[in-house]
Formats: C-alpha cells, sequence, structure tokens
C-alpha cells in the first residue's frame, strides 16, 4: 500500500514536471518573433510553387523571408550584406532603369526595418536562463555613434556630385552613382546604430573573411578548368575573376578580408586566432596571385607594411632603413651610377618606361591603355574643371577627349582620383579628399583608444606581478582594475567527451581567464583595428590605378568603417558608472 501511494504521488509531480518544462520551451521559443517567422516560410513555400513568371515565383519566397527575418532582427541584414557583394550580382535586375543586386536589396529592407522600429512595440524575449529580455526585437539598436565630422563629409561629397548633375549628359549614369553612395551613408547611419557589442562585431568579420573564402574557391575554381576569355591569360595562365567579371577588382576585394587576416597572424594574442588567420590569410593571398594584378599586389604591400610598422613597433627601424635603402637606390639609378639594364626590367613591369601609345605591344597593351584613360581624365577636368563631365559621365564624354589608338571607354579612368575630378570637377575631388581624410581620422581615433586600454592593461598587469613599466609616472594611479581568474574544476572524462562534441564550449572552458584573458581580448582587439584600417588602406592604394568602387564593394567599405567605429565605441563605452575603472568582464562577455 505504501509503496502504491508513493508512486501514484509521483505520477502529479512528474505530470506538472512536464508541463512547466513545455511551458518554459513555450516562453522561450514561442515568441512573437518566432510565429511570424515562422508564417513568412509558410507564405515563402507557397509562393514557392506558385506559377509566376520570369523566376519571380524564387525570388519572390526568398527575399519575402529576408524581409521578415531583418523586420525582426535589423542587425541581419549587416551579416547578409558581406555576402550579397560578391554573390548578389549573380541576380541582378533592373527596375526603373536601375540595375539592382542583392546588396541593393539589403540596404532597402534595413531602412524599411528602421522606420517600422518607431512604430513596433519593443519586442520581448526570454534567455535560455529564463531571465526577461527587453527591446530584443527590431528596437534593438543604439542612438547613432557615428562621428558628425564623418557624416558632414560623406553629405558634402553627395552634394558635390549632385551639383555635377547640371553638366551630365546622362543623368541615368549619374543617378546610379549617386545611389550607391547614398547607400553607403545610410550603412554609415544605421549600422552604427545596430551593431552594439564586441561579439556583434566579430561575427561580421568572420562572415567577411568566410565570404573573401568563398570567392577565393571560386577563382581557384575557375584557374583549374581554365574558366575565362582568352584576353585574360597572361604568360599561359588564366587570370582569375570570381564573380567581378574583371581580374584587378576581384584582386581588390579580396585584399580587404586578406589584410585583415593578415593582421591576426601576424598581430594576434594566441594561437587559434594566429592558425585561423593564417589559413584564412593563405587560401586568399593563393587567389589574390592567381588575380596577376599588380595594382592589388602593391596595395597588399602597402597593407602589410602598414601593419608590421603599426603593431611590431621594434620593426619600425628596420623598415625606415628599407626605405632609406629604397630611396638611395633610385638615387643612384636617376644620376647614372646604376646601369639602365638593371631597373629598367622593373621599371618596364610597372608600366613606367618604353610605353607606347600608337604600336603598343601584347605586354605593354593593357599598361598603354590604362595611361590613355588617364590622359582622357586629365583632359575631360582641364575642360571642366569646376563641375567635370557629371558624375559617373566619363564614359559618355569619353569618345570627346580619347588619344591614340583607344578609341573605346573602359567605363572608367582605371584611377579613382583622376576619374572623380573629371567627373565632378576639383569641387568633387576636394570632397573625396576630405572624406577619405575624415574615414581615417575615425579609424585612427578608434584605434587610439583600443591601443591606448590595451598598454593600460599591459601596465595593469606588470604591476600586479611587481613589475614597474618603464618610463611610466608613478605618481599617477592606475584607472583601472583587471579582474582575477575564477576557479574551475578540472575536466573529467565526462566532461571532456562533452567539451570534444561541443567545440564552442570547449573554446570557453580553455579561453583564458583573469587578467589574462582582458589582455588576450584587447589584444585581438588592436590587431583587428589594425586589419581593418590596413584593409581601407588597400582600397585607397589600389585606386590610383583602378576604381574598385564596383559591384557593391562601397557597402563592404562602410561595414569595414561601422566594425572599426564600434569596435572603439564598444571599449570607450564602458569607461564611467564604475567608479571611474573600465569594466573590461562586459567586454570579455559581449
Amino acid at each position: 500500500m505504501n509503496n502504491s501511494s508513493s508512486m501514484s504521488g509521483l505520477a502529479p509531480v512528474r505530470q506538472n514536471a512536464w508541463v512547466h518544462t513545455i511551458r518554459n520551451l513555450a516562453r522561450e521559443y514561442a515568441t512573437a518573433a518566432n510565429l511570424v517567422g515562422l508564417a513568412g516560410v509558410l507564405l515563402a513555400l507557397f509562393l514557392f510553387v506558385a506559377p509566376l513568371p520570369n523566376q519571380w515565383n524564387i525570388r519572390l519566397p526568398f527575399y519575402l523571408v529576408l524581409f521578415v527575418w531583418i523586420v525582426l532582427r535589423p542587425r541581419v541584414a549587416l551579416y547578409l550584406m558581406p555576402v550579397a557583394v560578391p554573390w548578389g550580382s549573380l541576380d541582378t535586375f533592373s527596375i526603373a532603369g536601375l540595375n539592382v543586386n542583392g546588396s541593393d536589396i539589403l540596404v532597402a529592407f534595413l531602412i524599411i526595418a528602421w522606420l517600422m522600429s518607431f512604430a513596433l512595440r519593443p519586442a520581448l524575449a526570454y534567455g535560455r536562463s529564463g531571465a526577461l529580455i527587453e527591446d530584443a526585437g527590431p528596437r534593438d539598436r543604439e542612438v547613432t555613434t557615428a562621428p558628425p565630422y564623418l557624416i558632414l563629409a560623406l553629405v558634402i561629397l553627395l552634394v558635390a556630385m549632385s551639383l555635377s548633375l547640371t553638366v551630365a549628359l546622362s543623368k541615368s549614369d549619374s543617378i546610379k552613382e549617386i545611389s550607391k553612395w547614398v547607400e553607403f551613408l545610410v550603412l554609415i547611419v544605421l549600422g552604427t546604430q545596430y551593431l552594439r557589442t564586441r561579439r556583434q562585431i566579430w561575427i561580421l568579420i568572420a562572415i567577411i573573411c568566410l565570404a573573401g573564402v568563398s570567392q577565393a574557391f571560386y577563382g581557384y575554381f575557375q584557374a583549374f578548368f581554365d574558366l575565362g576569355p582568352a584576353s585574360f591569360i597572361r604568360d599561359t595562365s588564366l587570370r582569375v575573376y570570381g564573380t567581378f567579371g574583371q581580374p584587378n577588382p576581384f584582386a581588390g576585394y579580396l585584399n580587404i578580408p586578406l589584410s585583415i587576416a593578415l593582421a591576426l597572424l601576424l598581430l594576434g594574442s594566441n594561437w587559434r586566432t594566429r592558425i585561423l588567420g593564417g589559413l584564412i590569410a593563405l587560401l586568399l593571398g593563393g587567389a589574390e596571385y592567381l588575380t596577376q594584378s599588380r595594382g592589388g599586389e602593391i596595395a597588399i604591400g602597402a597593407a602589410l607594411i602598414f601593419i608590421v610598422y603599426c603593431g611590431l613597433p621594434h620593426l619600425r627601424r628596420v623598415i625606415g632603413l628599407g626605405v632609406l635603402a629604397g630611396l638611395g637606390i633610385l638615387e643612384l639609378f636617376f644620376t647614372g651610377f646604376i646601369p639602365d639594364y638593371v631597373l629598367t626590367p622593373v621599371l618596364k613591369y610597372l608600366g613606367l618606361v618604353q610605353i607606347s601609345f600608337t604600336t603598343p605591344s601584347a605586354q605593354d597593351y593593357s599598361t598603354a591603355e590604362r595611361l590613355a584613360h588617364w590622359i582622357a581624365g586629365f583632359r575631360m577636368f582641364i575642360t571642366h574643371p569646376l563641375f567635370g563631365v557629371g558624375i559617373g559621365n566619363y564614359p559618355d564624354a569619353y569618345p570627346n577627349y580619347y588619344i591614340t589608338i583607344f578609341v573605346n571607354s573602359l567605363g572608367h579612368a582605371h584611377n579613382y582620383y583622376i576619374n572623380i575630378a573629371a567627373e565632378t570637377g576639383a569641387v568633387g575631388l576636394t570632397a573625396l579628399l576630405l572624406f577619405l581624410m575624415a574615414t581615417f581620422v575615425a579609424g585612427g581615433q578608434a584605434y587610439k583608444t583600443i591601443n591606448k586600454r590595451y598598454i593600460e592593461c599591459v601596465e595593469v598587469e606588470q604591476n600586479e606581478q611587481g613589475r614597474d613599466t618603464p618610463g611610466r609616472d608613478q605618481s599617477r594611479p592606475y584607472a583601472i582594475k583587471l579582474p582575477r581568474p575564477r576557479a574551475t574544476k578540472p575536466a573529467g572524462l565526462r566532461d571532456k567527451v562533452f567539451y570534444l562534441l561541443h567545440p564552442v564550449k570547449m573554446v570557453e572552458y580553455y579561453r583564458p581567464q583573469g587578467s589574462r584573458g582582458v589582455i588576450e581580448t584587447m589584444k585581438n582587439n588592436r590587431a583587428l583595428a589594425i586589419g581593418l584600417i590596413a584593409a581601407l588602406i588597400t582600397v585607397c592604394v589600389h585606386n590610383l590605378v583602378d576604381d574598385l568602387y564596383v559591384h557593391s564593394v562601397t557597402n563592404l567599405i562602410a561595414l569595414l568603417l561601422i566594425a572599426l567605429i564600434r569596435l572603439g565605441g564598444v571599449t570607450s563605452s564602458q569607461v564611467g558608472g564604475h567608479g571611474g575603472n573600465f569594466d573590461y568582464r562586459q567586454i570579455v562577455k559581449r
């Protein structure tokens, strides 16, 4: 009787436990966002089988799912943008005469989600611990943190481009060019609101690198099967071009994640970061080599010099000596102490000597064509020095300014600075230079904040270990306090098996704790900041011989700026509210 009574008493308890579990699961997963998302998926499946013309039965469900997803989680648009930049060009269609691809649609969805967030109620969600998370949905954002001077510089650039509309031959071409810079402005203003934590920044960087690796594999596929036009063959090997249609912009795109990977490889705080950075750099570097882009090689060389100079201070003297040696060699060459036949092959490879505009050889044709377009751009600027020939109108005006045999326009001047001067005149060129200056000021300010905190962490750790920092003012107290490592029990056999099955948990378990973990975190942030600035440098250097503001690469550049600005903002925003101390535990957690 007692046994039966006790057993009967367990039934309600077990039933209540199941009810409680189901209620918790429903409360956690049956949120408004998930229910709306499920409804969107069901509607998308219906549209997928619906008989719609022109393949829209595939596009509509896909973009509908994206729209619902982005409205509920606007940050998703930022995460998908690195994938849409290289691969979105495969699905391009025309709307009102404008070519639209995936990255343009993502920007439009982001704008709609931002506008709808003012009308939507704050989302209520429950985390895995059961704690209520308020405002975790469309309104999960901050006030814009983009520097005002950067926004002002962008507005001035857009105004300068708009002024050139008054003299443009083709208004539609001008609108196309202006629209991508409007998207750039939208991403900077909204992206800095939705990218809020260090974890989100690193997720974005990981997606940028993975998207670059996917393009690298596509380039390897092209090289292995010789998939490309005969005009892309140089020295019996095909120049790979990815989804960009041309090897040079493809090389410029690869340099962006390659710069980040090189910075993490050389400046990362632990072996995991360096190994991952090295693998990504190896894959991207191989594809970069297969493009055979001289502009890309020069640009990544400049980025590597910056990474070493900024991140490895003990090698600055060596770099300075190398620069002096290079200048000395040039001086000896120009004074006649070095024979012409020594450096002439190098100068010829760079396209600086022995270039014919009337009868160029097969090896020199591309260089002569590029120089001819430079000259045509200069002639446009001299003829229209104030407002140029109209933004985006270089190919329209080219027939009136070409030289010798190069009668066909390549679409731009193969030097963006000459191109912007030709299309928008001195007003536009000045606005562009102001914008670039504002870009690097914002990047430099973010790096300065991160580097300062990293140095303070190192000094505090040395002080706690009884080692004084040389040259430091001992009367100045430290304004930060590093956390102590928490005690963790040794992992048993079952724990080790669990960690093998859950790599993320294993990384968290073996991650350094206390002050060492904080220092590694800040060192990785510093390496990332240097890599982001180096990526921006590659774009500026490569634009000396090409135009990289094509195929929505401007949107990717905007993401680099957003990540850099927010990385510095996440660091500086933790100051205050903690008795003057810097709460690094929040940074590590986020």
